[in-house]
């Protein structure tokens, strides 16, 4: 008897063992799969960026363990889908304006498919980035002197590796626009499409990656260096 229940065991740690190696695969090739907490997501905000990553005027929004930053694939083509309500007049050529600019500078490409009815800001997962417009009410970050969100969500695979699956950006509806105090509004989904790549926040002023924008347009040396090591990091 105690030979037969000695067998058995061996058996069933067999199975386990082989059921272990199985999982570990599916994790290793579909880094997407949703087994707890290999999914992170990430949103911008007032201190967007890991202190002390990055290089001189500008960090990351996340870094893996051995300090890398976390972004897109190599070459990735990033299919961004938009939320019309709430846009302003002209939301089309704004947004394409928008991420012309940030592909003419970074390296990656995204790329508009069309619009959508989707309003999940946050907790987003694998997809298409989501441009869209909301106010405070729904989405409750963008209370007070906030014009805007942005961030990617990303898989992290058995080896530490990390790369980025889908984002969103989400602009307040409230946000003041005009020549007198306002915001330039091109320029705030700009900055935001810089946080889905990758890219945290400036403690350079005049940065376009700078946490406020106080008229800032353009991007500096810092901002292009930032994703010059993003892109290094993809494509490395």
């Amino acid at each position: 008897m105690s030979e037969r229940r000695g067998g058995g065991c061996t058996s069933v740690l067999s199975m386990l063992l082989v059921l272990g190696l199985v999982i570990s695969m599916v994790v290793y090739l579909s880094p997407g799969l949703d087994l707890g907490n290999l999914r992170r997501a990430v949103y911008s905000d007032s201190s967007a960026g890991i202190v002390g990553s990055g290089g001189e005027g500008y960090t990351f929004m996340q870094v893996t363990e051995d300090g890398s930053p976390i972004t897109w694939g190599c070459q990735a083509r990033i299919e961004v889908e938009v939320n019309p309500d709430g846009a302003p007049e002209g939301y089309a050529d704004l947004v394409a304006s928008a991420v012309g600019r940030v592909n003419d500078v970074s390296g990656f490409t995204f790329v508009v498919t069309g619009e959508t009815d989707d309003r999940e800001f946050t907790g987003r997962q694998r997809g298409p980035v989501l441009i869209g417009w909301a106010d405070e009410e729904e989405v409750r970050e963008l209370t007070g002197p906030t014009a805007g969100l942005g961030g990617a969500s990303y898989v992290i695979g058995p080896g530490g590796g990390a790369r980025s699956v889908g984002g969103m950006v989400v602009l307040d509806t409230d946000m003041p626009t005009g020549w007198l105090g306002g915001l330039d509004e091109e320029t705030v989904l700009v900055h935001e499409l810089v946080h889905v790549l990758g890219l945290g926040h400036s403690d350079d002023p005049g940065a376009l990656m700078a946490a406020e924008n106080s008229g800032q347009d353009e991007f500096t040396a810092a901002d292009l260096d930032g994703l010059d090591a993003l892109q290094e990091a993809a494509c490395g």
